[in-house]
């Protein structure tokens, strides 16, 4: 991960590059990405994906699998456990963060292999992702049998996976019923799923809206309080979409 100083006034070029994070594992460039958020506590959130290397999610040594709480240095934030860099660990493949303002509720959007894509909580904890030997996608997402006291999903899709892509809380009285919804993009289901979470974290309504626009990567709730979102078009395909909120079915 890199802190980027970028010109001013335009805004157009990189002017100076700090590396923040180095070492993060990387193999055929699956499950090599990450999705950063600054979150309530000012500090750094990362979520890591695995790598498709099955030792690295319960590696406390890796950086694979794991939920990063940084500060802009790149330094473990004050009460990671063990002091580490990580937060949580026995995370697949995290796509998406989100946090809401009106209460500090973090959570996090996960792939799962063929079933069981996740939305998890951003707490502390072991999140029971260990596919090993080898990279066996075989095993549970959240392996309780393996892993007891592992943390659970507050969601699952169960079968067939939706592929949750990029994740935001929408806020603003102007929203009605979607005021504090989460609002997670889809790639294969290639939709826009929306979430009631209550204060707690628990899921009491989910629903499917935005069907007709192929893959969509990413939703982010804009200054003017409107949400955006991007497909996962290439080159002219690409769009940014402008959405308006819909009553629940």
């Amino acid at each position: 991960m890199a802190r980027l100083t970028l010109s001013t006034p335009d805004g157009d070029s990189v002017v100076d590059r700090t590396d923040i994070v180095t070492g993060m594992p990387y193999s055929s460039g699956r499950h090599s990405g990450c999705r950063p958020r600054f979150g309530p506590d000012g500090y750094l959130w990362v979520g890591t994906g695995d790598a498709a290397i099955g030792t690295t999610p319960q590696d406390d040594n890796s950086l694979g699998g794991k939920v990063l709480r940084i500060d802009r240095t790149g330094a473990a934030a004050p009460g990671n456990p063990g002091g580490r860099r990580w937060f949580s660990k026995g995370h697949r493949n995290i796509q998406g963060m989100a946090f809401r303002a009106s209460d500090d509720l973090g959570v996090s959007a996960e792939h799962g292999p063929s079933v069981d894509d996740e939305v998890n909580l951003l707490e502390p904890g072991n999140f029971g992702w260990d596919p090993v030997p080898g990279y066996d996608e075989s095993v549970p997402m959240t392996d309780l049998e393996k892993f007891p006291n592992a943390v659970e999903a507050i969601w699952s899709s169960g079968s067939p996976t939706l592929a949750l892509s990029g994740a935001t809380f929408m806020e603003g009285n102007a929203l009605g019923e979607w005021d504090g919804v989460l609002a997670v993009a889809t790639l294969k289901a290639s939709h826009l799923h929306i979430y009631f979470v209550t204060s707690e974290g628990e899921v009491t309504n989910d629903f499917r809206v935005i069907e007709d626009e192929g893959r969509l990567r990413s939703p982010r709730q804009g200054p003017d309080g409107l949400l955006y979102v991007t497909t996962d078009g290439g080159g002219s395909d690409g769009k940014v979409l402008q959405v308006t909120p819909v009553l629940s079915p």
